[in-house]
C-alpha cells in the first residue's frame, strides 16, 4: 500500500512545479493579418511551456485559418469592425497614391494612425469584449508594440495584469534607451545606418520629438478607458513592461543598442519548412531549373492591370517557373502557378526556390532570411522601404520601383539574383549566423515571456526607465547649469564694470 503513494507523491512532485508555472496568457495582436501569424507562433511556443493562451481576434480574421495551432483559444471580438484591412487601405488610399507616384513620407502614417485610433476607440469601449477579458482571468498580456494601436496599453492597466512588449520597431524613445540618433537607424528612415549630414538632422529633429511628445497616443486614453484608475499617460504605462521583444536582429538589420529588458530576436514567424503537397507538390517537382516564389503579403490590396500583365511578361519569360500568389488568373498553368493562397515558409524552404519576388514585409523577409533564399524587394508602403534598402545594402538581393520597371528589366533582374552566386552565398551565411545567434525566434520570445511571468521583469528595468521624463532628458540638470553660466556671466560682468569704472576713477584724480 505504501509503495503506490510514494509513486504518486513524487510524481506529484514532479509535475506540481510545471502546474503552478501555468499562467493564462492573453495575446492582444493588432488586428491585421501578417501580426497574428507570428503571435501564433509564439503562442504555440507558451503553451509547449506550459501555459494556457489565448489569442484576441477580430471577426473578419477568425476564419481565415491564421491560427492553426489547437491549443490555442480564440477569442473574438469586433464583428462592428467589418475588414480593418480592407477599410485602412480604401480611406486612406495608401496603395491608390503609391500607384500614381506619390512618395510616401512619415507624415502618410498619420492618416493610418487615426483610423487605428478608432478601431481602437470601438474595441476599448466594447463592454462585452472587456468582460470576456475579465472573465479569462489573465495572469500576463501580451501586446502588440504597433504604434498605431499603442492604446491597447491601457488593457493591462485597467485589469491590474503585468504585461510584455512585443512589435517590429525598436522604439528608442518608448523604452528610454540612449541612443544617438547620428548612428541609430530610426524606423522612419531609408535603411541605412550611415547617414548623410541633413539625414543626421533630420534624424536628430525627429527624435527629440518623438521623445517629448507622445505622438501616436492621447494624453486622456486612461481618462477615457479606465476613469476608475490614477491618472497616467501611455508612454508612462509602456515603461511598466516586464520585457520588451523587437522583432529585429543584428543579422538581417543593423547593430543597435539595447537595454537588458530589451530582446532583439529576429522574425518569430519563421519556421522549418514542411514538406510540399497537392499540386504544388507537382508544379515544383517538374522545375527542372528551379522557381521563383512571389508573395506580396496576406492581404489582397489593389495592383493595376498594366502592373500586373508586366509582372506576368517578365515571369514567363524567365528560365524558371514561378509559383505566384494572386488572386486573379494566369495565362500560362505551365509555367505560372497562381494560387490564392501559398505555403510560402515551406516554399521558400524547398531546395528548388532560387529566388523571392516580394513586397518585403517583416514576415516574408525573415522566411527568407532563415531559409537563405535571395530576394527581389519590390515594395509599396510603409517598413517596406527600409527593408528594401537594407536587403540591398547587405547584399541579399536587389530592389525596384515596381511602378517605373520594365518587364524586361524585371527579368533581368530576377534571373541575376537567381544565377549570381554572390546573393545566395551572402544570405545563406547570414542564415547560418541568424540560427546560431537567435535560434527558433518564436521560442526565444516565448522564453522571455515565461521568464518575466517567473521572476519578472524589476531586476533588468533602467532607472531611466522609473524616472520623470524631466529628469532623464536633464532638463533640471541643464536648467541648473544654465542658471550657474548666467550668474558667473553677470558676476564677471559687474567684476569688470566695478574694475573699469575704478580705473576709470584712478585716472580722473591723477589727472
Amino acid at each position: 500500500m505504501l509503495l503506490p503513494v510514494i509513486r504518486l507523491l513524487l510524481k506529484a512532485s514532479i509535475v506540481a512545479p510545471y502546474l503552478c508555472g501555468a499562467k493564462n496568457v492573453v495575446m492582444m495582436p493588432t488586428p491585421m493579418t501578417s501580426y497574428f501569424i507570428f503571435h501564433s507562433e509564439i503562442g504555440q511556443a507558451l503553451v509547449k511551456l506550459g501555459h494556457n493562451v489565448t489569442i484576441c481576434v477580430p471577426e473578419y480574421l477568425a476564419n481565415k485559418g491564421l491560427i492553426q495551432h489547437k491549443e490555442i483559444n480564440v477569442m473574438k471580438y469586433g464583428d462592428y469592425l467589418g475588414d480593418v484591412e480592407d477599410h485602412v487601405y480604401g480611406k486612406t488610399q495608401m496603395i491608390d497614391r503609391f500607384w500614381n507616384g506619390e512618395i510616401l513620407t512619415i507624415s502618410s502614417l498619420f492618416p493610418v494612425l487615426e483610423i487605428f485610433k478608432e478601431i481602437t476607440d470601438r474595441v476599448l469601449t466594447d463592454d462585452s469584449f472587456i468582460k470576456s477579458l475579465r472573465e479569462s482571468k489573465p495572469d500576463f498580456f501580451v501586446i502588440e508594440n504597433c504604434l498605431f494601436t499603442r492604446d491597447n496599453l491601457v488593457l493591462p492597466y485597467k485589469l491590474d495584469v503585468p504585461f510584455g512588449l512585443i512589435g517590429t520597431v525598436h522604439d528608442y524613445f518608448q523604452s528610454r534607451i540612449p541612443f544617438s540618433p547620428a548612428a541609430e537607424p530610426l524606423f522612419f528612415e531609408q535603411g541605412s545606418d550611415v547617414k548623410s549630414f541633413s539625414e543626421r538632422v533630420q534624424a536628430a529633429i525627429l527624435s527629440a520629438a518623438f521623445t517629448v511628445f507622445g505622438m501616436f497616443s492621447d494624453s486622456d486614453v486612461v481618462s477615457r478607458y479606465a476613469p476608475e484608475k490614477p491618472y497616467t499617460t501611455i508612454m508612462e504605462i509602456a515603461l511598466k513592461a516586464e520585457i520588451f521583444i523587437t522583432e529585429l536582429d543584428h543579422v538581417l538589420d543593423y547593430p543597435r543598442v539595447a537595454l537588458p529588458n530589451t530582446k532583439l530576436i529576429g522574425g518569430s514567424s519563421v519556421s522549418e519548412a514542411k514538406p510540399l503537397s497537392g499540386n504544388v507538390q507537382q508544379f515544383v517537382n517538374k522545375s527542372s531549373n528551379g522557381i521563383a516564389v512571389v508573395s506580396f503579403g496576406g492581404g489582397n490590396f489593389y495592383i493595376p492591370d498594366h502592373i500586373k500583365s508586366k509582372m506576368d511578361v517578365a515571369f514567363q519569360n524567365l528560365d524558371l517557373n514561378v509559383v505566384w500568389r494572386v488572386n486573379w488568373t494566369i495565362d500560362k498553368p505551365d509555367r505560372i502557378l497562381a494560387l490564392n493562397w501559398i505555403p510560402q515558409n515551406d516554399l521558400l524552404g524547398h531546395p528548388k526556390t532560387k529566388v523571392f519576388v516580394s513586397h518585403c514585409g517583416k514576415n516574408g523577409q525573415y522566411e527568407a532570411l532563415y531559409h537563405g533564399v535571395p530576394i527581389l524587394c519590390l515594395p509599396i508602403y510603409a517598413d517596406q522601404f527600409y527593408n528594401s534598402k537594407r536587403i540591398a545594402v547587405k547584399e541579399f538581393g536587389h530592389y525596384a520601383d515596381i511602378r517605373e520597371i520594365t518587364s524586361e528589366k524585371l527579368t533581368e533582374l530576377i534571373q541575376e539574383i537567381a544565377d549570381d552566386p554572390k546573393y545566395r552565398n551572402n544570405i545563406q551565411k547570414a542564415s547560418k549566423l541568424f540560427k546560431e545567434l537567435y535560434k527558433v525566434p518564436s521560442k526565444e520570445a516565448a522564453f522571455w515571456f515565461d521568464h518575466v511571468m517567473k521572476y519578472g521583469g524589476s531586476y533588468m528595468r533602467s532607472s531611466g526607465q522609473q524616472m520623470p521624463l524631466y529628469q532623464y532628458l536633464l532638463v533640471d540638470v541643464m536648467a541648473f547649469l544654465f542658471c550657474v553660466v548666467i550668474i558667473a556671466i553677470f558676476v564677471l560682468y559687474f567684476f569688470l564694470r566695478l574694475s573699469f569704472y575704478g580705473l576709470q576713477k584712478s585716472k580722473v584724480k591723477k589727472a
